[in-house]
């Protein structure tokens, strides 16, 4: 099972899931064209450590590389690249076209014979991909020039036109592919249920790893899913595990309230009213964690900021969770604000 990733963003949690062999395999297996599949042996499939995105496209792109038999025995290359932009870049075509030269000239420089790269772009942007998918949808030109633009194209995996009901693997794969596919989406709470759902029928609550890798990303990779939408859908999903799972989840959203700085002497506006919200949150956590009944909202409205940061550290104290470096006290600012990996 996968640990969870040093980083939040959407490129760690790509990382985690697609670096792993078998998850890798259940996703070439289920999208790719029958055909395709049917010409390579995926039973061979081996990631290599490989990279060969540009520094500067790093904020944009994530990239792993597989090696894998062919069914008549060759070689060929499977290579992953990630777009996790919001909008799909219509340069993506040239740009892998590039990282494919560079596969085989380090294969040359290693010895190696050239040998088939296949490029899959995985894309989960809120719109359907409308980029170009080849060089002559690219690079325009008039009839009698388009043969001098190789014949070049790329299988786009935009996940928004894959059915859920086409994911093949465990239930640990599929819940992770939904959660990738809708987390860039409007309609990502609404999806909650049916993914949880999927967790609870496998029996993985009990797996607090591999689940806090799911709720790590949904913490950090989109600002749709409050604390209190994930606390009401979790209570739905884990009555049976909530000793286990919500001292961990707890910690979590304790930790990811940083985002939002406490600087509580200075926060006014909307910038107030997004921190209000996500101690509203932790602090119902925190006592479904102990037991008791959650503060209803209209009252927490009541309390000042000052006071919610000093009832979440009281909760904190009760389940012996470790204090909170700089958090703020008498209106002294205790961070600097940071923004959620989109």
């Amino acid at each position: 099972m996968p640990n969870l990733p040093s980083s939040n963003s959407h490129d760690g949690f790509f990382k985690t899931l697609f670096g792993q062999q078998e998850y890798a395999r259940s996703f070439l297996t289920s999208t790719l064209p029958s055909d395709l599949v049917r010409c390579l042996d995926l039973s061979t499939l081996e990631p290599s450590s490989a990279s060969f995105v540009d520094e500067q496209l790093r904020q944009a792109h994530s990239d792993l590389l597989f090696r894998t038999r062919l069914a008549d025995g060759s070689e060929a290359a499977i290579y992953l690249l990630f777009e996790h932009k919001s909008v799909a870049d219509r340069l993506t075509v040239f740009q892998v076209l590039r990282y494919i030269l560079k596969i085989n000239e380090q294969r040359l420089r290693d010895h190696q014979e050239l040998c088939c790269v296949i490029p899959i772009v995985v894309y989960h942007g809120a719109n359907p991909w409308n980029a170009p998918r080849s060089l002559r949808q690219l690079i325009q030109v008039p009839a009698p020039l388009e043969p001098f633009i190789p014949d070049f194209s790329l299988q786009i995996m935009d996940l928004s036109q894959i059915e859920d009901s086409e994911f093949r693997g465990d239930a640990f794969f599929c819940a992770s592919i939904m959660i990738f596919k809708y987390i860039m989406r409007s309609d990502i709470v609404d999806r909650l249920g049916g993914i949880f759902q999927r967790l609870s029928l496998a029996g993985l609550w009990q797996q607090t790893d591999a689940v806090m890798l799911l709720l790590n990303y949904l913490v950090s990779g989109t600002d749709r899913v409050s604390p209190e939408i994930l606390r009401q859908e979790l209570s739905k999903a884990v009555s049976t595990h909530r000793k286990t799972l919500m001292p961990t989840l707890a910690e979590l959203w304790v930790q990811q309230g940083r985002e939002e700085g406490h600087e509580a002497g200075r926060v006014e506006g909307h910038e107030a009213g997004m921190l209000r919200g996500a101690l509203s949150g932790r602090i119902q956590l925190l006592q479904e964690c102990l037991h008791q009944s959650p503060t209803p909202q209209e009252e927490l409205r009541n309390l000042d900021i000052q006071q919610l940061i000093n009832l979440e550290q009281r909760l904190r104290s009760q389940l012996r969770l470790p204090a909170q470096s700089g958090e703020t006290t008498g209106g002294q600012p205790g961070g600097s604000p940071t923004s959620k990996s989109r």
